[in-house]
């Protein structure tokens, strides 16, 4: 299929030292080489890290009134850094000027360090999300703007309409999870951007996301065009490629494989299985 870049305009700013953890921040473990990205952050307080595979889980909370301060709430008992032998509440001591997150004893004594893995070629972007009624009052469209941490302007702007309307509006902690600005969709090493547009409830529910990769010469995102049409995009960094499942049938789901070949998406496996199949 053709898949081609429409590229959208972003102004490109000088980074400023971040004084706060954001989405998106990555933190790696020298001991174990495994990188945790910040998934998500509530009212500026709750921190919740994953890594990739997302087994691999931390949950802060920040200190109310001290600056870099949070306690640990581990997600699961785990016997691996940087958490083995952690306790819930133990201090956390985050230093943007160091660029590292300091895991203590109650004690005082260091534990572990996980250091600020700075991304190539790509700042950091807050993005606002708002949504449209249409004439019937139901939900049928989706805003979405951008900002650098320089900007109180958006550096970009995308609306389109959703798959499906909605009754009522999502909330503002559910209106942001609707941007992921921290998977990497075509591979670069460069997290990318996927913007959700909806369900189709029919026959089979289906995700479809429009989808935006970092041009690092031009420093701006650009659309990839017919991304939106990948129902349930599930991406693979072991194999790079991307699949894509919808039901076909009554009783079938085909299932599709997807790489970048010159740049563009290209189906390369096409499967359909039964259901019920092993």
């Amino acid at each position: 299929m053709r898949k081609l870049l429409a590229i959208l305009t972003l102004c490109c700013c000088l980074q400023l030292p971040a004084q706060n953890i954001n989405v998106g921040d990555r933190f790696m473990d020298n001991e174990t080489g495994v990188t945790y990205i910040v998934r998500d952050v509530r009212m500026d307080k709750y921190v919740y890290m994953a890594d990739d595979t997302e087994e691999n889980l931390l949950s802060l909370t920040k200190v109310d009134g001290r600056q870099g301060e949070y306690i640990l709430e581990p997600s699961r008992q785990v016997d691996d850094p940087p958490i083995a032998g952690a306790k819930f509440g133990w201090p956390v001591k985050y230093t943007p000027d160091k660029g590292s997150l300091e895991f203590y004893t109650p004690q005082g004594k260091l534990l572990y360090t996980l250091v600020a893995v700075k991304v190539a070629g790509r700042e950091d972007y807050r993005f606002d999300v708002s949504f449209g009624t249409d004439s019937e009052g139901y939900i049928g469209r989706i805003f979405v703007k951008a900002y650098t941490p320089q900007s109180d302007d958006p550096v970009m702007e995308y609306e389109r309409d959703l798959v499906e309307r909605l009754a009522e509006a999502p909330s503002p902690d559910e209106a942001a999870g609707w941007v992921d600005d921290t998977t990497d969709i075509n591979f670069d090493g460069i997290p990318d951007l996927m913007v959700f547009i909806g369900l189709n409830a029919v026959g089979r529910v289906s995700e479809y996301y429009a989808g935006f990769v970092w041009d690092d010469e031009d420093k701006c995102f650009a659309m990839v065009l017919d991304f939106d049409e990948i129902s349930n995009p599930v991406v693979h960094p072991d194999t790079k490629t991307i699949t894509s499942t919808a039901r076909t049938d009554a009783v079938e789901i085909t299932t599709w494989t997807y790489a970048w070949i010159d740049g563009h998406l290209e189906i390369i496996d096409e499967t359909t299985s039964t259901f019920g199949d092993e």
